[in-house]
């Protein structure tokens, strides 16, 4: 993602429930103005620094009832949304969460 990119924004409305100490569900609207949110994007907080080191949080599903799984969700739009990662205590009600770009490069081990 590049600075000229629109950013991926998630507003939570709900949290439904923490299953696990690393997932937790909820349902979020998405406040983008042109780009969705998709399963497997990276998500912070909105009001982290970028070079913060925070852990992300994962998006594992979206879905909504009667529609079922969606494969994005689109600006406007409202849904379960169900996450995971290592600190998830900055997830409630209110909360602002923007899309982060994944981890590469010198950051990953890589095998030979």
């Amino acid at each position: 993602m590049t600075g000229n990119e629109p950013e991926g924004l998630l507003r939570v409305l709900i949290v439904y429930e923490r299953p696990a100490a690393d997932k937790v569900i909820c349902h979020a609207r998405c406040v983008s103005v042109g780009r969705s949110v998709f399963p497997g994007d990276l998500v912070l907080p909105m009001d982290t620094p970028p070079d913060a080191g925070g852990p992300p949080a994962r998006v594992l599903r979206i879905h909504r009832q009667p529609y079922g799984e969606f494969t994005e969700l689109t600006p406007g739009w409202s849904a379960v949304v169900e996450l995971e990662g290592a600190d998830l205590s900055w997830v409630r009600p209110d909360a602002n969460l923007r899309v982060v770009p994944p981890v590469t490069g010198t950051d990953q081990v890589q095998g030979d």
